[in-house]
């Protein structure tokens, strides 16, 4: 069984999924699961947890060597 969320109810469960395949004209082959939501029955894709954004990851606490962040060396 796979975990799944429904983005309508909002809610996360678990349940023996489809899986549909095709063939992408950039990608390639791709394929997902997807389940009926138990509350309102709309088709759910299975849930995975969130990456981290490349900008998330960006020390926003960074200073130039200077010490100042506006005109102080010329940056």
């Amino acid at each position: 069984m796979e975990t799944y969320i429904c983005k309508s109810c909002n809610i996360k469960f678990e349940a023996d999924g489809v899986k549909t395949e095709w063939v992408d004209a950039a990608f390639g082959p791709c394929s997902k699961l997807t389940a009926p939501c138990p509350e309102c029955g709309k088709e759910c894709d299975e849930y995975r947890t969130p990456k981290q954004n490349s900008s998330e990851s960006y020390n926003m606490s960074h200073t130039p060597p200077c010490g100042s962040c506006c005109g102080g060396c010329g940056l």
